[in-house]
């Protein structure tokens, strides 16, 4: 049966405690993200147990409701019938909004917990990123195009057209500080130009080659580090932050008739022998020492890293805190040239869920749950998007989730013991495979045991089937 998703789109409203209780509303590619004012309000176990929706989780300050394909037409009818905030607008609850006198207090105490503030600064840098990654994704994809045509055609590598597509797919990293300061700065409701014209310097090849040349440079008297700005993550992040705070600052304090004369210059001034010497400086470090952590891990546990986040990855997204890893995956990716740990992970959860879901689909005796599932199979596999194989499938049925966790754990670690690595940012599907190059081989073997390692457990430990004609699980057929 089809969804009426007006009647849906005005359920929702209504049971996360109504227009009042909205902050901002906001999407990503399954998932309805609201702000909330006070998340009490919101009736969850209701909103569970509505048709076209797989899930309800709370996670980075964000209330979350899982829609799968229905996400898109849901969030349009909220945008233009319900004058919410979306888009760039739900950025005022990283700087700071004012709420209403019911949730005041309560949020007063969450703010003397340590979880209040990684869930601002996880989605601080969620927002922030957004920009950056969705670029990435686009010159992904055309680098999977690339890799193909010259395998199939070796002589196009030389080609002059594919050179510069190729050179195109690797700007977006070294100019990395200044997609990250556009970002952050839409984030801050700061001036972008600002930010860009900052994390610019940085990339600046006079600037750079006189850091080379002289190996000690001083701003003030002070040192400056010696250090490639390019496919960098934090400095530009700390620099838009300081610019934000010295914009507000200066429009407060000079007159509005000097404002347009005295206030850029001020801010600028300011920023940029701080940037310099302080912010930018321990960016890179703090950003290395990440990168360092993360390497540490592999190297302590071995090739069965990649295993391990795989496995654990259902409950990471059950918990909503997937956009926790954004940050560390970013700055992974961009240092090391190549990302051994995150990439290989999340693709081969993905097919883990998907080859559970065939095992379902070959297992139940309801027809439309059968389609069901292989749709959601089809979509974890090629699409990449595995909420609806993991809420409408595999967790609802409980048992199908430790094939999940199991094939997800087996082919992780065959990943990770034969050295896979993704070398471009992508989505996690089945047809991101040519972005791992020379180690192809590598991820195409653990992806195939991912597949049949979750298919067969699956299949074996068996469900509670659905009743035929209704959406009600049979608990008492055990097949």
């Amino acid at each position: 049966m089809a969804v009426n998703m007006n009647e849906l789109a005005s359920i929702i409203i209504e049971k996360v405690g109504g227009i009042d209780n909205i902050s901002s509303a906001t999407h990503c590619v399954t998932r309805l993200r609201f702000i909330l004012v006070d998340k009490e309000k919101a009736d969850t176990m209701y909103l569970k147990k509505l048709d076209g929706i797989l899930g309800v989780v709370y996670g980075s300050g964000q209330y979350q409701i899982v829609l799968g394909a229905n996400v898109l037409p849901i969030f349009n009818i909220i945008e233009k019938e319900y004058g919410i905030n979306t888009g760039d607008k739900d950025n005022n609850n990283y700087i700071g909004k004012v709420e209403s006198v019911e949730s005041v207090e309560s949020n007063e105490k969450a703010k003397k917990r340590l979880v209040y503030y990684m869930e601002k600064i996880t989605r601080f840098l969620s927002s922030s990123l957004t920009p950056f990654i969705t670029v990435l994704y686009g010159v992904g994809m055309l680098k999977i195009v690339l890799s193909l045509l010259s395998y199939f055609l070796p002589s196009l590598s030389n080609n002059a057209t594919y050179i510069m597509f190729n050179l195109f797919t690797e700007t977006p990293f070294y100019f990395m500080p200044i997609l990250i300061a556009y970002g952050s700065a839409k984030t801050l409701k700061s001036n972008p130009i600002f930010a860009i014209t900052v994390s610019a310097m940085l990339l600046y090849p006079n600037f750079t080659s006189l850091l080379e040349k002289s190996g000690t440079m001083t701003f003030f008297g002070l040192p400056v580090l010696s250090a490639s700005y390019s496919n960098t993550l934090l400095p530009a992040i700390m620099s838009t932050i300081l610019l934000a705070k010295l914009e507000k600052y200066f429009y407060k304090i000079i007159p509005p008739a000097l404002c347009t004369i005295l206030a850029p210059l001020c801010i600028l001034t300011v920023a940029l022998p701080i940037v310099l010497v302080v912010l930018a400086p321990i960016g890179i470090i703090i950003g290395n020492n990440v990168v360092n952590i993360f390497v540490w891990i592999s190297n302590i546990t071995g090739g069965i890293s990649i295993g391990l986040l795989a496995a654990v990855w259902p409950f990471i997204l059950m918990g909503g805190m997937n956009m926790l890893f954004v940050a560390p995956m970013t700055e992974f990716l961009a240092s090391n040239g190549y990302d051994n740990l995150f990439r290989p992970a999340w693709i081969l959860h993905n097919i883990a869920e998907g080859g559970a879901c065939i095992g379902v689909a070959l297992k139940t005796k309801n027809k439309k749950f059968r389609s069901d599932a292989i749709a959601a199979a089809v979509s974890a596999i090629v699409s990449g998007v595995s909420e609806p194989a993991l809420y409408g499938i595999n967790l609802r049925l409980k048992r199908p989730l430790i094939a999940v966790v199991i094939g997800g754990l087996a082919g992780g670690s065959i990943a990770g013991f034969l050295g896979a690595r993704a070398y471009a940012l992508v989505y996690s599907s089945i047809l991101s495979i040519p972005v791992f190059e020379d180690t192809i081989i590598a991820i195409i073997y653990a992806i195939v045991a991912s597949f049949l390692v979750s298919f067969i457990i699956a299949f074996i430990l068996g469900f509670d089937d659905i009743e035929e004609g209704t959406n009600k699980i049979n608990e008492g057929n055990d097949i």
